[in-house]
């Protein structure tokens, strides 16, 4: 038995209630995040799928053929009860999941998921994720920002983390696994509760701040298309084609 063993089993409710469902919350960011979101009709899956907040979130945007994937029963024993009633739930290993469906799908999306895998797992789960979507297809990652100055606070906050990504090292392994079009980003939701706009305002300055300093530390670097190799906010969220 491993460590994943024992921490995947009953993965959020070793958080308490740090990774409570919250509808409400978790709408509002993924709003804010998915701007533009496929055809409806399109095959959708969710790697790492947890308690299906994504995919209800999916569902009430108008799509249908939802499928969740997550290694922990008490997740989707969750996602059973309050999820999409016509989202299929599987609990399997995700790349494991993506290795046997080929072309199956036309977005697959990963949210704090990526940062969990070894480096040979990651690669091998970009391989599977390209063989897994159809030509054209959009593979959508969220993850924390390796390069923000309180990454540290999130890289070593779950146990089971294992790896961090800056904008440079996720375009690096998604160009070199056989995606196209590569854009990877910075995020900083703020809810619009008074604490969330001081957050904002907050951060704003702090993140520009920090961003200045990347560059002073880096130099400017070669313009890259669609990948903001300075930004200094806490996410970040990658898109690519096949």
């Amino acid at each position: 038995m491993n460590y994943r063993d024992i921490l995947y089993r009953d993965y959020s409710s070793h958080f308490g209630g740090m990774k409570a469902h919250d509808a409400r919350v978790q709408f509002a960011q993924y709003a804010a995040t998915y701007l533009a979101l496929p055809e409806r009709g399109t095959a959708v899956l969710d790697i790492g799928c947890g308690k299906g907040e994504w995919l209800a979130w999916m569902a009430e945007q108008g799509f249908d053929s939802l499928t969740g994937v997550d290694g922990s029963v008490s997740d989707l024993e969750m996602a059973r009860g309050h999820g999409p009633a016509k989202a299929a739930w599987v609990n399997e290993d995700g790349i494991a999941f993506l290795e046997k469906n080929p072309r199956g799908f036309a977005l697959i999306h990963a949210k704090d998921v990526i940062e969990h895998l070894t480096k040979e797992e990651f690669i091998r789960f970009l391989l599977a994720a390209r063989a897994a979507l159809k030509e054209g297809g959009r593979l959508w990652l969220m993850t924390f920002n390796a390069q923000s100055p309180m990454a540290s606070a999130t890289r070593y906050g779950d146990f089971t983390h294992e790896t961090g990504y800056t904008p440079a090292s996720l375009a690096q392994c998604l160009r070199a696994c056989g995606f196209g079009t590569v854009a990877v980003s910075g995020r900083h939701y703020c809810s619009l509760s008074p604490g969330g706009r001081a957050r904002w305002m907050l951060g704003r300055c702090f993140y520009a701040l920090a961003r200045r300093v990347l560059r002073l530390r880096h130099g400017a670097g070669a313009a890259t298309a669609g990948v903001d190799l300075h930004t200094a906010l806490p996410d970040l969220f990658a898109e690519a084609r096949a």
